[in-house]
């Protein structure tokens, strides 16, 4: 047992000295952070807006903004890889024809985290639009009516009154975007393979790409998703502390 514990101490400390797959853990923490606020913020107004339309327009409108989330990410990937193409591609298109430089989205250092951003908010932007919709009509509107009365405008019965009715919501919602983010794979994967200077690397990615080429060794890759699965696990543990009832 203690030459096992010594053997997989030696495995964790070339995982938490392995450069690559800690500028890879700092990606996805910033890229997570970035997605999940982005998302809950921007959703939750387009959530306001879809409570206000009534009627088949209503309908309509919640159908199309979810059927991003129907698509799997490859697809997706491959749609924003045609948008953000250096040669070719519709946004630089537009750009050369307004007098502009093309921009290699998917191969500068600075651009290229923003291209895997945009699409990831992009696929679960409905999906989190819906739970922030199902949150607000869900609150009484007997709330809503006293606080007219009282003279609260819109951004102070959203403060004071939505978003405490919808903790529970907000809570579901940040946990699975954390979740979700952290594992992230198939959009660096296919729009920019991690690069350029692994500017875009994630750790799944990191690890798919070490299995692949052989690089590193299974014990290695084991400590390594045994690490992602504990910070997890941590940043869950902290959200659950943060929004906890009293």
């Amino acid at each position: 047992t203690t030459g096992f514990t010594f053997v997989g101490f030696q495995y964790y400390a070339k995982t938490i000295t392995n450069e690559k797959f800690l500028q890879s853990i700092k990606n996805v923490l910033l890229f997570a952070v970035i997605i999940t606020t982005l998302q809950i913020v921007l959703s939750f107004l387009f959530a306001n807006v879809l409570v206000r339309i009534r009627g088949r327009y209503g309908v309509f409108a919640r159908t199309i903004i979810y059927l991003p989330y129907l698509l799997s990410g490859i697809v997706v990937s491959v749609i924003f890889t045609l948008l953000t193409t250096f040669n070719g591609g519709v946004l630089n298109s537009i750009i050369e024809s307004l007098g502009g430089n093309p921009i290699a989205w998917n191969n500068d250092a600075f651009w290229s985290p923003i291209a895997i951003i945009i699409p990831t908010i992009w696929i679960g932007f409905g999906y989190t639009t819906l739970v922030m919709y199902a949150g607000l009509i869900n609150i009484p509107k007997d709330y809503y009516e006293a606080a007219q009365m009282d003279g609260a405008g819109f951004w102070r019965q959203t403060f004071s009154l939505s978003i405490p009715c919808m903790k529970n919501y907000f809570i579901l919602l940040i946990v699975t975007n954390i979740v979700g983010n952290l594992q992230m794979y198939e959009v660096p994967m296919i729009m920019t393979g991690g690069q350029p200077l692994n500017k875009t690397m994630t750790p799944v990615l990191y690890i798919m790409h070490s299995r692949a080429n052989g690089n590193i060794s299974d014990s290695e890759i084991t400590a390594m998703a045994i690490l992602v699965m504990i910070i997890i696990l941590i940043i869950n543990s902290c959200v659950f502390y943060l929004f906890r009832d009293r």
